[in-house]
């Protein structure tokens, strides 16, 4: 991917992660969906469930414009609690093709997407299921959260990063200007990082030039990196 994603390349992806997380979702066991899920504190892979189901039923009544607060998805997941997996999956699967259509009229930013994608890792790896992200859905993820990166950076005006991929050719400058250290894993190392799925102590452990100190402040671009250690893959 290259540049501002594509309608086309949001309803693909977002359409991608919806079937494969439906088929894998569906033979779950209670104990399974009850399982907690490292990537997102406090919640279960039923709970994961719940939050993809309501994001498109929340968007197509109008109650969710862009990414949801912390009280939103915290309302769609309690509302759910007594939902079982095939409820949600029953909820989620009619509001994908019209999602899908969103995001190919411009009216639904590529975060659709990357949600899904990023929470069908969380989910599969939860469980110890291997990632299910093909390289463009990675490039796709990687990408933009490696944006979002530049522009916490930016904010805090802290100078720029070098982000790159020590076993693909993702290479990423974050921030504007010529960079001031410069950071080195996998590329699915990256993803997880940069959207808080690792934790300061594993991302610290990188391949690091420069200081790495006021980056790992901005890494994650929901917030703090975790304290504890995520292992995920």
């Amino acid at each position: 991917m290259s540049g501002k994603p594509t309608g086309d390349e949001i309803a693909r992806h977002y359409s991608a992660a919806h079937e494969r997380l439906a088929g894998f979702a569906r033979g779950l066991s209670a104990e399974q969906a009850d399982t907690p899920v490292p990537g997102t504190p406090g919640w279960s892979v039923h709970d994961v469930l719940a939050h993809l189901a309501a994001i498109p039923t929340d968007a197509l009544a109008g109650r969710i414009a862009g990414i949801p607060t912390d009280d939103q998805t915290a309302t769609q997941v309690a509302e759910r609690k007594d939902r079982d997996v095939a409820d949600l999956l029953d909820e989620w699967a009619p509001n994908v093709p019209t999602m899908c259509d969103g995001a190919r009229a411009d009216l639904v930013p590529p975060n659709l997407a990357v949600d899904a994608l990023t929470h069908e890792q969380d989910i599969r790896g939860a469980l110890g299921a291997p990632p299910a992200l093909t390289a463009e859905e990675l490039r796709f993820c990687t990408s933009l959260y490696a944006f979002g990166c530049g522009r916490g950076l930016k904010h805090a005006g802290i100078p720029p990063l070098a982000i790159k991929a020590t076993d693909t050719d993702f290479a990423f400058t974050a921030g504007i200007g010529e960079p001031q250290a410069s950071v080195r894993a996998s590329e699915f190392e990256l993803f997880r990082a940069l959207s808080g799925r690792r934790s300061r102590g594993q991302v610290a452990a990188y391949e690091w030039s420069g200081d790495a100190a006021p980056y790992l402040d901005r890494f994650n671009i929901f917030g703090d990196l975790p304290d504890d250690d995520i292992l995920d893959a």
